[in-house]
């Protein structure tokens, strides 16, 4: 796969997992701060994880396990805490 194509498979699937973190309440869109910030919720952290392989296994998200995961851990490992949302 080119990079470029790649690149642009990674930023859909980025897009898309992040759908589902807001729609789990895993993350959660400040509109004030125009930013996302991760819920200290670990139920529904766990819900995400759970919701984003359901849709890969469904065919709705793009890629491998292994970059669901690590696509995954990097939306909640790489976005501010929200402060008890």
């Amino acid at each position: 796969m080119s990079p470029v194509k790649k690149n642009d498979a990674e930023e859909e699937r980025l897009a898309t997992l992040e759908e589902i973190g807001i729609e789990e309440k895993a993350l959660v869109y400040d509109e004030a701060g125009d930013k996302l910030l991760v819920s200290d919720d670990t139920a529904a952290i766990k819900d995400f994880y759970a919701r984003a392989f359901q849709e890969w296994s469904l065919g709705n998200v793009e890629g491998t396990a292994e970059e669901i995961f690590e696509a995954v851990t990097f939306l909640i490992g790489d976005v501010p805490a929200s402060g008890g949302r």
